[in-house]
């Protein structure tokens, strides 16, 4: 292969990388939110701060590896890293930790009760 395709196919892995990592940012993002409720304002905000961090890394990347020009298949591959991890890891990731989050809720309710049941004793 040439270099310059070599470099391409480079490029293109590390946009794939780019958007699953960014993809695993928002997931934290998500966790937090399910271990703590948050106003909707406060959703919103975080909202923006991390898709200003999405284009702050994207934007980075491409000015990085590709002297700032803008290539389609760059988004396309950052667009693919982040749908690729959404579809294959996030949604059974985040349904299960919803899972545990419910149970330890119901446990931790359960433990409350039991107590004031022995307070009332």
């Amino acid at each position: 292969m040439s270099v310059s395709i070599c470099y391409e196919a480079r490029l293109f892995f590390m946009s794939v990388c780019t958007g699953i990592g960014l993809e695993m940012i928002y997931d934290c993002i998500r966790i937090f939110r399910l271990a703590c409720r948050h106003k909707m304002w406060v959703v919103g905000m975080e909202d923006l701060v991390y898709g200003a961090y999405c284009a702050v890394m994207t934007f980075s990347l491409l000015y990085e590896q590709n002297d700032g020009n803008l290539r389609g298949f760059c988004i396309g591959g950052v667009i693919l890293g982040m749908g690729g991890y959404e579809y294959l890891i996030s949604r059974k990731l985040l349904k299960r930790l919803q899972k545990a989050v419910e149970w330890i809720k119901i446990k931790a309710g359960n433990r409350h009760r039991s107590r004031l049941g022995q307070e009332k004793r």
